[in-house]
């Protein structure tokens, strides 16, 4: 295994020069800069014969091991080698979303085939009891920057960057502490709510603190889901609003937007993910002013070119994937979305493509026919 670890990072090393410039073109279109050309996130599928020779380790596994944690992130960073555009390969320790929660004393259960998962909650009782000074960073948190730790070690001067654990939103965290019962007391009793949303904004500020002490060059970039970079100085960091998309528009405008600015606020801006749709919290993220960016875990939800013509409107860049008909002509599918996120010169997208190996020079020759 470490032999296979060491044969990737060698070939990591060998494109350092591409992976540097792929971060540089990609930060400059956030900063609204002129860029050479337009990006495109493009990851090459491995073939099944690559994929069988590589190890591949449960998500149970790789949960306190260092080395099978970091192989199995670098696989995914072929991926981006063999696209060789502006995806920028990065790895994470993989930890599950109720890391940041564990802050708080809450145990998230293994499992082989899911990610981790919070399944018993901490109490109403103890939760309002509860003060900044109560939360701290526990063995499972430590596990993960231990892992990052060892990653940053390993991937000096390859140009594979590594990302933070996975950060829910604000009200994505306090749901996963408390649980379901957080619907009935935004009606029961939401003074309650608000201070347990305060606390989570305490846990992520302290968690993800810690996180970019250890990631390496993370005041000038941090990077996101092997692919995306974003520059520090528009704060960095991705925030899920996965549960958000559930509530009202009264709820979110209580509830949410107040506590997304105050994250946002504090590191200087980011960009937001959720799954689902919710035509209210689009408009709260719209209305975000360091909201910089945003992405869907469900674009297929979502009426794309609209979306896109609104990002360029607010100035923000739409990141992530896009589904393509399947009949569609590629350079079709790429022109449409490329016109929707112009905008007085800039293009307002971050495109992610998956294609094989061998169709690489295609989609990029449709690529740059569509930027024409």
């Amino acid at each position: 295994m470490k032999e296979i670890i060491l044969n990737i990072i060698s070939l990591l090393k060998q494109n350092k020069e591409t992976f540097d410039k792929a971060a540089e073109i990609q930060l400059a279109l956030w900063n609204g800069e002129k860029t050479e050309r337009q990006p495109l996130l493009l990851q090459c599928l491995l073939d099944d014969e690559e994929s069988n020779a590589l190890p591949y380790f449960n998500l149970k596994e790789i949960h306190y091991d260092k080395d099978k944690m970091l192989l199995n992130g670098l696989r995914d960073t072929l991926t981006v080698l063999y696209g060789g555009r502006e995806a920028v390969p990065s790895v994470r320790a993989n930890m599950g979303c109720g890391i940041f929660p564990s802050l708080f004393g809450v145990k998230q259960e293994l499992f082989e085939d899911k990610m981790p998962w919070v399944q018993e909650h901490i109490p109403k009782n103890v939760l309002i009891k509860m003060g900044p000074e109560d939360l701290k960073l526990g063995d499972e948190f430590k596990a993960g920057l231990s892992h990052m730790s060892y990653m940053a070690e390993h991937l000096e001067d390859t140009g594979c960057l590594v990302f933070p654990m996975d950060l829910q939103g604000v009200f994505d965290t306090a749901h996963i502490v408390y649980g379901d019962q957080i619907f009935y007391d935004l009606y029961d009793d939401p003074e309650f709510v608000h201070h347990l949303l305060d606390l989570s904004c305490h846990a992520i500020i302290l968690g993800m603190e810690e996180c970019l002490k250890i990631i390496p060059d993370a005041n000038i970039k941090v990077a996101h889901y092997n692919s995306l970079v974003m520059p520090r100085s528009k704060g960095g960091i991705k925030l899920s609003e996965d549960t958000s998309t559930l509530l009202s528009k009264e709820h979110i405008e209580e509830f949410v937007s107040p506590y997304m600015h105050r994250i946002l606020k504090h590191f200087g801006g980011g960009y937001i993910h959720y799954c689902g749709k919710n035509p209210h919290l689009f408009e709260a993220v719209m209305s975000e002013s360091l909201a910089y960016g945003i992405n869907f875990g469900n674009p297929e939800m979502h009426h794309m070119e609209t979306v896109l013509n609104r990002c360029a409107e607010e100035g923000k860049i739409y990141y992530g994937y896009i589904p393509k008909d399947e009949n569609e002509p590629l350079d079709v599918y790429f022109r449409k979305y490329v016109q929707a996120s112009h905008k007085n010169g800039r293009k307002h997208l971050l495109l992610q493509y998956s294609c094989k190996k061998e169709d690489r020079n295609m989609v990029l020759d449709a690529w740059e026919r569509a930027n024409e």
